[in-house]
């Protein structure tokens, strides 16, 4: 009598606790993922790429790694040091609100278009732009590297002591709001580069 009670005691116990998983399985999760700093240091590129808007948040304190702003789908995920973030190519664009510490490089790619919320604050930055990618930019840093290819467009604005720029005659670059000390450019033939990818 005592293990048949036993048994039926942790019957109940099972019963329920899967009673309570199928109920929160099906609550709506929302999109909001953290990412808990450890001793580790939190990554420091950006790969941005496929058919999304990423707004950039410089928050040395966040928790969060990104927010979903849109209904539509993006993988946004870390390795090594960089978060990656990217749509299949011809889907709705998403909306994805990032957080970041300390980047030193931010290369977008397809369709993709970047904006800071706030000036991002680096001693060094570099900001690579491919396709159709567009980004627009307020930093504040020692030295900025920025290289554009095929018919991507850049703005940019804040300061800098040292701008090195590599660009072709398709790309577009706005620094009308921006001030450096010292400015290097780098044109290169759109048909070189064809030829070099």
């Amino acid at each position: 009598m005592k293990q048949r009670t036993t048994s039926l005691f942790a019957i109940g116990i099972l019963a329920l606790a899967l009673t309570t998983s199928s109920v929160y399985a099906n609550n709506e999760v929302t999109p909001t993922v953290t990412y808990v700093t450890t001793n580790e240091e939190a990554p420091k590129k950006l790969i941005i790429s496929g058919n999304v808007e990423v707004t950039l948040v410089q928050d040395h304190e966040s928790k969060k790694l990104y927010t979903n702003d849109g209904t539509a789908k993006a993988r946004v995920y870390t390795s090594d040091d960089a978060i990656y973030v990217s749509t299949k190519k011809n889907s709705e664009t998403a909306k994805i609100t990032l957080y970041v510490g300390n980047i030193y490089r931010v290369d977008v790619t397809g369709n993709a278009v970047v904006n800071t919320k706030n000036t991002l604050n680096a001693q060094h930055l570099q900001i690579i732009l491919q396709d159709n990618a567009k980004a627009d930019i307020s930093s504040k840093t020692e030295s900025l590297f920025t290289k554009l290819s095929n018919e991507s467009a850049l703005k940019l604005n804040g300061t800098t002591g040292m701008h090195a720029i590599s660009t072709n005659e398709l790309a577009t670059i706005n620094t009308k709001n921006f001030k450096a000390a010292k400015t290097e450019i780098e044109k290169r033939n759109s048909a070189d580069y064809a030829k070099a990818k």
